[in-house]
């Protein structure tokens, strides 16, 4: 049995095709818990319509993401918990796969499977995975530039997760905060075939890093970078494991980097050369070229970071 929690706000033209992505699931044995958040649009009346008994829906103020996740994870009683966001897609084997990780590695705090971006209309034909499970390095793939699942194509255990804590109350890296606390916690397990569709150009966030690039912060700490890195700098010091305090350290890293580009694409030179002294071990790949284009006289590193990405998106 898995509880399936999504949080809904303002997602009234998504939500039923959503709904429908979980009715045509090959496993059946499921409850889809549905949490407004204090939405203004009519999503509330398109789940409403909905007349199978093993949805329900759970209403309150606006509270953000994370508290509405919380409670749609209090409200459950499966051993097994899924999100599911509002506006995304499951094929019909996603629960299926999900379970087959659960069996396969029944100590894995976290497990997830893989997704592709989606801009709506017609389903993709070729979705790509042969569907095999692997326990995983989750902090060490993380890094590496693409998660290896989304918020959508995840589940984990409600021993894990009331052995860790609830979500965060916060509007941006909630989810990563809770993988991030249950990827220490046991082991993660993944498989590489894609059954979820993120949709994107909803006007969801999905970026975890911070996104201000306030210069008018004289001292920069880590712990303002995301929440998963907040957690993690307070948690490394207790890791033991050289290699998952390895795997850790690039996790940090990875994050740092991000804001260091969006500081250096937005124009924030004096913040990102703030964010470059935050490394642990160093900038990797595209953050490396970011650190040494913070070094140019503003306008100049913005403009050549801005044609460095123009030109991998020609050559793609």
């Amino acid at each position: 049995m898995f509880d399936i929690v999504m949080p809904l706000f303002n997602k009234e033209i998504y939500v039923s095709r959503t709904i429908q992505s979980v009715l045509a699931q090959s496993r059946q044995d499921w409850r889809l818990i549905v949490v407004d958040d204090g939405s203004s649009d009519g999503g509330v009346a398109v789940v409403e319509a909905f007349a199978d008994p093993r949805i329900s829906l759970i209403r309150q103020s606006n509270a953000g993401p994370g508290a509405a996740r919380n409670t749609g994870i209090i409200a459950g009683s499966a051993d097994w918990i899924a999100f599911l966001d509002a506006d995304d897609l499951w094929m019909p084997d996603h629960l299926q796969i999900l379970h087959g990780l659960r069996e396969q590695f029944p100590a894995a705090a976290l497990i997830g499977s893989a997704y592709r971006a989606w801009t709506g209309g017609d389903l993709p034909q070729d979705m790509r995975g042969e569907g095999g499970g692997r326990l995983i390095r989750y902090f060490h793939e993380a890094s590496g530039g693409r998660a290896p699942f989304y918020t959508s194509s995840a589940a984990f255990s409600r021993v894990a997760v009331s052995a860790v804590g609830l979500l965060e109350h916060v509007t941006i890296g909630d989810e990563m905060d809770l993988w991030a606390r249950l990827a220490l916690h046991a082991p993660v397990a993944a498989s590489t075939r894609e059954t979820v569709l993120y949709r994107v150009g909803t006007g969801g966030i999905t970026d975890s890093s911070v996104s201000n690039g306030s210069d008018a912060l004289r001292e920069l700490k880590l712990e303002q970078i995301s929440l998963p890195v907040a957690t993690l700098v307070g948690r490394l010091p207790s890791i033991a494991d050289e290699q998952l305090r390895s795997d850790v350290v690039d996790y940090i890293d990875f994050d740092v980097g991000l804001a260091l580009m969006r500081a250096v694409r937005n124009g924030q030179i004096d913040h990102a050369r703030k964010l470059s002294k935050l490394f642990l071990k160093g900038p990797r790949g595209k953050a490396r070229w970011a650190e040494l284009l913070a070094r140019l006289p503003h306008p100049l590193g913005q403009n050549l970071l801005m044609l460095i990405f123009a030109l991998k998106r020609a050559l793609r």
